[in-house]
């Protein structure tokens, strides 16, 4: 944790506003303008670990290089004195499942269908580039703008996102070694694959999550819940997602494309631009 009144380069620090798995984010000033930004550290005894700081890293290059309406924005990166590494990124404190908790849990369809689309978008971007997300929920897309029938999104963070080599592909600044076994990404939003072979995905798990994403956001809830991991494997793998839960919710048209895209074979699932054209 930073302590207010700390000094990151041109950035003065506030108050820490979220704790993550590895790192912290921090509320941020910019010393002349004082133009709010966010402040993302790796937490210390991370540093240890090369595969952790690749990833911070990675994501940090990646951030800086990409440009995109509905990505958002890496101002700057470095070394802390002291040395753990941080990403200055713009200043967006609203994420969308405090915006789902605030509503009720659920969003009308036609603000369900817009951030759907601006998501796609972006993860279209984001592949078009080589990278794979792998870890899309409500917790990693950021509002930038919140009035009803106007909903403005952005994706965050990159930390799980996977590198695959390919013309126009990001190259990476350290390499990243995962063992196979390793489960990357958060269980209620993971595609069957993701379960079983999390280090050799494609781009369709993203198709996958973003079914989830939009299934949630109609229904109030994931098409999977479930105590432990286990639990939520099992469904993935082997339930069928519970499309009764969007009858009313939204046209039929766009629950055959939901189902679609939580087809548990991810050839089965239609291509991000299917989906920005609302294709079933």
């Amino acid at each position: 944790m930073l302590a207010p009144g700390t000094r990151v380069g041109e950035y003065v620090i506030v108050r820490r506003v979220a704790v993550g798995a590895t790192g912290d984010v921090h509320e941020g000033r910019q010393t002349a303008s004082g133009e709010p930004v966010a402040v993302k550290v790796l937490h210390p005894e991370w540093c240890v670990h090369a595969e952790v700081v690749a990833r911070f890293l990675n994501e940090a290059q990646a951030l800086q290089e990409l440009r995109h309406p509905h990505l958002v924005t890496a101002v700057s990166s470095g070394v802390l004195a002291d040395g753990p590494p941080f990403i200055v990124l713009e200043w967006l404190p609203v994420d969308l499942h405090q915006v789902l908790a605030s509503a009720g849990g659920r969003l009308p369809a036609e603000d369900g269908a817009r951030v759907v689309r601006q998501l796609a978008d972006v993860l279209a971007a984001l592949h078009a580039k080589g990278l794979v997300h792998r870890d899309l929920k409500p917790a990693n897309v950021l509002v930038a703008r919140r009035e009803p029938g106007a909903l403005e999104v952005k994706l965050a963070d990159l930390g799980l996102a996977k590198r695959i080599a390919g013309e126009g592909a990001l190259r990476s600044a350290l390499p990243v070694s995962t063992a196979g076994s390793a489960l990357l990404g958060t269980g209620e939003f993971m595609a069957p694959e993701q379960w079983v072979r999390s280090k050799s995905v494609d781009s369709r798990v993203d198709v996958y999550a973003l079914g989830v994403l939009w299934f949630q956001m109609l229904a109030g809830r994931p098409p999977f819940t479930g105590p432990e991991q286990k639990d939520l494997m099992f469904q993935h793998l082997l339930e069928p997602p519970a499309l009764h839960l969007l009858e009313g919710r939204a046209p039929e048209r766009t629950r055959a494309l939901v189902a679609r895209m939580l087809e548990k074979k991810p050839e089965r699932r239609p291509s991000l631009a299917e989906v920005l054209a609302g294709r079933t």
